[in-house]
Protein backbone atom coordinates (compact mmCIF):
# COMPACT_ATOMS: atom_id res chain seq x y z
CA UNK A 1 0.00 0.00 0.00
CA UNK A 2 1.35 3.44 -0.86
CA UNK A 3 1.20 6.49 1.38
CA UNK A 4 -1.14 8.07 -1.20
CA UNK A 5 -3.87 5.61 -0.25
CA UNK A 6 -4.18 5.55 3.56
CA UNK A 7 -5.78 2.74 5.47
CA UNK A 8 -8.10 4.68 7.79
CA UNK A 9 -6.73 8.21 7.78
CA UNK A 10 -5.29 7.48 11.24
CA UNK A 11 -1.56 8.30 11.02
CA UNK A 12 -0.55 6.16 14.02
CA UNK A 13 -1.94 3.12 12.19
CA UNK A 14 -1.47 4.04 8.54
CA UNK A 15 2.25 4.86 8.71
CA UNK A 16 3.57 1.56 10.09
CA UNK A 17 1.08 -0.69 8.32
CA UNK A 18 1.49 0.97 4.89
CA UNK A 19 4.89 -0.61 4.32
CA UNK A 20 3.77 -4.10 5.34
CA UNK A 21 0.81 -4.73 3.03
CA UNK A 22 1.17 -6.00 -0.55
CA UNK A 23 -0.20 -3.93 -3.48
CA UNK A 24 -3.49 -5.85 -3.34
CA UNK A 25 -4.79 -6.88 0.06
CA UNK A 26 -7.80 -8.17 1.94
CA UNK A 27 -8.89 -7.05 5.43
CA UNK A 28 -11.39 -8.25 8.01
CA UNK A 29 -12.95 -5.83 10.51
CA UNK A 30 -14.66 -7.28 13.57
CA UNK A 31 -16.71 -5.47 16.17
CA UNK A 32 -20.00 -5.93 17.99
CA UNK A 33 -23.10 -3.79 17.58
CA UNK A 34 -21.98 -1.28 20.23
CA UNK A 35 -18.37 -1.06 19.08
CA UNK A 36 -18.61 1.61 16.39
CA UNK A 37 -17.30 -0.74 13.71
CA UNK A 38 -19.78 0.60 11.08
CA UNK A 39 -18.19 4.05 11.41
CA UNK A 40 -14.72 2.58 11.00
CA UNK A 41 -15.89 0.77 7.84
CA UNK A 42 -17.11 4.08 6.40
CA UNK A 43 -13.88 5.80 7.42
CA UNK A 44 -11.94 3.09 5.58
CA UNK A 45 -14.05 3.71 2.47
CA UNK A 46 -13.59 7.47 2.68
CA UNK A 47 -9.82 7.13 3.01
CA UNK A 48 -9.69 5.66 -0.48
CA UNK A 49 -11.55 8.55 -2.14
CA UNK A 50 -9.36 10.47 -4.55
CA UNK A 51 -6.97 7.56 -4.94
CA UNK A 52 -9.17 4.67 -6.06
CA UNK A 53 -12.71 3.84 -7.18
CA UNK A 54 -14.60 3.05 -3.96
CA UNK A 55 -17.53 0.62 -3.64
CA UNK A 56 -19.47 0.48 -0.38
CA UNK A 57 -21.92 -2.41 0.01
CA UNK A 58 -24.39 -2.09 2.87
CA UNK A 59 -26.56 -4.98 3.98
CA UNK A 60 -28.52 -3.49 6.88
CA UNK A 61 -28.68 0.32 6.63
CA UNK A 62 -30.80 2.43 4.32
CA UNK A 63 -28.75 4.05 1.59
CA UNK A 64 -29.80 7.51 2.79
CA UNK A 65 -28.57 6.67 6.31
CA UNK A 66 -25.20 5.61 4.92
CA UNK A 67 -24.93 8.88 2.99
CA UNK A 68 -25.92 10.90 6.06
CA UNK A 69 -23.30 9.14 8.18
CA UNK A 70 -20.62 10.10 5.67
CA UNK A 71 -21.81 13.70 5.61
CA UNK A 72 -21.87 13.95 9.41
CA UNK A 73 -18.08 13.65 9.40
CA UNK A 74 -17.52 15.88 6.39
CA UNK A 75 -16.96 12.96 4.00
CA UNK A 76 -18.42 13.36 0.51
CA UNK A 77 -20.53 10.28 -0.35
CA UNK A 78 -20.91 11.35 -3.99
CA UNK A 79 -17.47 9.92 -4.75
CA UNK A 80 -18.44 6.50 -3.35
CA UNK A 81 -20.60 3.95 -5.13
CA UNK A 82 -23.09 2.90 -2.44
CA UNK A 83 -24.92 -0.35 -3.15
CA UNK A 84 -27.72 -1.58 -0.87
CA UNK A 85 -27.60 -5.36 -1.19
CA UNK A 86 -30.34 -5.89 1.39
CA UNK A 87 -32.79 -3.75 -0.60
CA UNK A 88 -31.91 -5.55 -3.82
CA UNK A 89 -32.33 -8.93 -2.16
CA UNK A 90 -35.69 -7.90 -0.78
CA UNK A 91 -36.96 -6.66 -4.12
CA UNK A 92 -35.53 -9.47 -6.22
CA UNK A 93 -36.16 -12.44 -3.93
CA UNK A 94 -38.42 -11.79 -0.97
CA UNK A 95 -41.02 -9.67 -2.76
CA UNK A 96 -41.26 -12.24 -5.53
CA UNK A 97 -41.66 -14.96 -2.92
CA UNK A 98 -44.58 -13.03 -1.42
CA UNK A 99 -46.11 -12.66 -4.88
CA UNK A 100 -45.85 -16.40 -5.46
CA UNK A 101 -47.40 -17.19 -2.07
CA UNK A 102 -50.25 -14.75 -2.70
CA UNK A 103 -50.85 -16.15 -6.17
CA UNK A 104 -51.03 -19.69 -4.83
CA UNK A 105 -53.59 -18.56 -2.27
CA UNK A 106 -55.66 -17.40 -5.23
CA UNK A 107 -55.46 -20.84 -6.80
CA UNK A 108 -52.92 -20.27 -9.57
CA UNK A 109 -50.95 -23.33 -10.65
CA UNK A 110 -47.16 -23.56 -10.86
CA UNK A 111 -47.36 -23.43 -14.67
CA UNK A 112 -49.43 -20.25 -14.51
CA UNK A 113 -46.90 -18.71 -12.13
CA UNK A 114 -44.11 -19.49 -14.56
CA UNK A 115 -46.00 -17.79 -17.37
CA UNK A 116 -46.95 -14.80 -15.24
CA UNK A 117 -44.23 -12.13 -15.36
CA UNK A 118 -43.20 -10.75 -11.97
CA UNK A 119 -44.20 -7.23 -10.98
CA UNK A 120 -42.03 -4.61 -12.63
CA UNK A 121 -40.48 -7.21 -14.90
CA UNK A 122 -38.05 -8.39 -12.20
CA UNK A 123 -37.33 -12.09 -11.89
CA UNK A 124 -36.67 -14.00 -8.70
CA UNK A 125 -33.28 -15.32 -9.84
CA UNK A 126 -30.79 -13.25 -7.90
CA UNK A 127 -27.39 -13.99 -6.44
CA UNK A 128 -25.76 -11.77 -3.86
CA UNK A 129 -22.35 -13.06 -4.84
CA UNK A 130 -22.87 -12.61 -8.58
CA UNK A 131 -24.22 -9.09 -8.01
CA UNK A 132 -21.09 -8.00 -6.18
CA UNK A 133 -18.54 -9.95 -8.20
CA UNK A 134 -19.95 -8.66 -11.48
CA UNK A 135 -19.16 -5.14 -10.25
CA UNK A 136 -15.59 -6.21 -9.51
CA UNK A 137 -15.24 -7.89 -12.87
CA UNK A 138 -16.07 -4.58 -14.55
CA UNK A 139 -13.15 -2.85 -12.79
CA UNK A 140 -9.73 -3.26 -14.37
CA UNK A 141 -7.86 -0.81 -12.14
CA UNK A 142 -7.02 -0.86 -8.41
CA UNK A 143 -10.10 -0.30 -6.25
CA UNK A 144 -11.32 -0.13 -2.67
CA UNK A 145 -14.30 -2.20 -1.53
CA UNK A 146 -16.21 -2.39 1.74
CA UNK A 147 -18.82 -5.03 2.60
CA UNK A 148 -20.67 -3.86 5.70
CA UNK A 149 -21.49 -6.38 6.80
CA UNK A 150 -20.92 -10.01 5.88
CA UNK A 151 -23.42 -11.05 8.60
CA UNK A 152 -26.23 -10.81 6.04
CA UNK A 153 -24.38 -13.27 3.80
CA UNK A 154 -24.31 -15.76 6.67
CA UNK A 155 -28.12 -15.51 6.81
CA UNK A 156 -28.73 -16.37 3.16
CA UNK A 157 -25.66 -18.43 2.16
CA UNK A 158 -23.99 -21.53 3.54
CA UNK A 159 -20.73 -21.05 5.47
CA UNK A 160 -18.74 -22.56 2.59
CA UNK A 161 -20.34 -20.12 0.16
CA UNK A 162 -19.37 -17.20 2.40
CA UNK A 163 -15.72 -18.23 2.47
CA UNK A 164 -15.83 -18.77 -1.30
CA UNK A 165 -17.04 -15.18 -1.77
CA UNK A 166 -14.19 -13.96 0.43
CA UNK A 167 -11.68 -15.97 -1.58
CA UNK A 168 -13.00 -14.52 -4.85
CA UNK A 169 -12.76 -10.96 -3.53
CA UNK A 170 -9.24 -11.63 -2.24
CA UNK A 171 -8.16 -13.08 -5.57
CA UNK A 172 -9.47 -10.02 -7.40
CA UNK A 173 -7.57 -7.78 -4.99
CA UNK A 174 -4.37 -9.69 -5.60
CA UNK A 175 -4.88 -9.69 -9.36
CA UNK A 176 -5.40 -5.97 -9.95
CA UNK A 177 -4.25 -4.34 -6.72
CA UNK A 178 -7.57 -3.95 -4.95
CA UNK A 179 -8.12 -3.19 -1.27
CA UNK A 180 -11.13 -4.87 0.31
CA UNK A 181 -12.59 -4.95 3.80
CA UNK A 182 -15.26 -7.34 5.08
CA UNK A 183 -16.93 -6.21 8.30
CA UNK A 184 -18.30 -8.78 10.75
CA UNK A 185 -20.54 -7.41 13.49
CA UNK A 186 -21.67 -10.61 15.21
CA UNK A 187 -19.63 -13.07 17.23
CA UNK A 188 -22.46 -15.61 17.00
CA UNK A 189 -21.18 -17.09 13.73
CA UNK A 190 -19.37 -20.40 13.51
CA UNK A 191 -15.90 -19.86 14.96
CA UNK A 192 -14.44 -22.10 12.25
CA UNK A 193 -15.83 -19.89 9.49
CA UNK A 194 -14.75 -16.66 11.20
CA UNK A 195 -11.31 -18.17 11.64
CA UNK A 196 -11.20 -19.01 7.92
CA UNK A 197 -12.02 -15.39 7.03
CA UNK A 198 -9.30 -14.11 9.35
CA UNK A 199 -6.82 -16.62 7.93
CA UNK A 200 -7.51 -15.24 4.44
CA UNK A 201 -7.00 -11.67 5.60
CA UNK A 202 -3.77 -9.74 5.23
CA UNK A 203 -4.88 -7.51 8.10
CA UNK A 204 -7.43 -8.07 10.88
CA UNK A 205 -8.77 -5.11 12.87
CA UNK A 206 -11.02 -5.40 15.89
CA UNK A 207 -12.82 -2.57 17.64
CA UNK A 208 -14.66 -3.04 20.90
CA UNK A 209 -16.46 -1.06 23.56
CA UNK A 210 -15.79 -1.59 27.27
CA UNK A 211 -18.24 -0.10 29.82
CA UNK A 212 -16.61 2.30 32.28
CA UNK A 213 -19.14 3.68 34.74
CA UNK A 214 -21.84 5.41 32.71
CA UNK A 215 -19.77 5.55 29.53
CA UNK A 216 -17.98 3.25 27.14
CA UNK A 217 -14.30 3.32 26.33
CA UNK A 218 -13.19 1.96 22.99
CA UNK A 219 -10.18 -0.04 21.99
CA UNK A 220 -8.89 -0.53 18.45
CA UNK A 221 -6.75 -3.59 17.97
CA UNK A 222 -4.53 -4.47 15.02
CA UNK A 223 -4.77 -8.20 15.58
CA UNK A 224 -2.89 -9.32 12.48
CA UNK A 225 -0.66 -7.93 9.77
CA UNK A 226 0.49 -10.76 7.54
CA UNK A 227 4.15 -11.67 8.17
CA UNK A 228 4.53 -8.74 10.59
CA UNK A 229 3.48 -9.77 14.09
CA UNK A 230 5.60 -6.89 15.38
CA UNK A 231 2.92 -4.51 14.08
CA UNK A 232 0.15 -5.89 16.29
CA UNK A 233 -1.07 -3.12 18.56
CA UNK A 234 -3.86 -2.18 20.97
CA UNK A 235 -4.89 1.48 20.94
CA UNK A 236 -7.32 3.55 22.95
CA UNK A 237 -9.76 4.91 20.35
CA UNK A 238 -11.93 8.04 20.44
CA UNK A 239 -14.33 9.61 17.95
CA UNK A 240 -13.42 13.13 16.77
CA UNK A 241 -14.89 15.36 14.09
CA UNK A 242 -12.75 13.43 11.62
CA UNK A 243 -14.01 10.03 12.73
CA UNK A 244 -12.09 7.42 14.71
CA UNK A 245 -8.69 8.48 16.04
CA UNK A 246 -6.31 6.88 18.51
CA UNK A 247 -4.49 8.53 21.38
CA UNK A 248 -1.64 7.75 23.73
CA UNK A 249 -3.84 6.78 26.66
CA UNK A 250 -3.83 3.22 28.01
CA UNK A 251 -6.19 0.89 26.12
CA UNK A 252 -9.40 -0.08 27.93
Amino acid sequence: MSDASPLFGIPEIDRPVSTALPPGWFAVLTGGSASGAPLLAKQFAHAGVGHLPVLFYTTYERSIDVQTAFEDFGWDPSSIQIVNLADEYYQRVLVRGLEVATAREKGLTLEQLRREPPAGGVGSAFSLTSRMLSDLAAIDTPFRLVLDSVDFFFEVLSPNEVTTVARQIRYRCQTIGGQAMLAVHSRAHDARVLGALEDLADIVVDIRAVPKGRRYEHGLQIEKVRNRPDLQRIFRAVVSEQGWQVDDGPPP
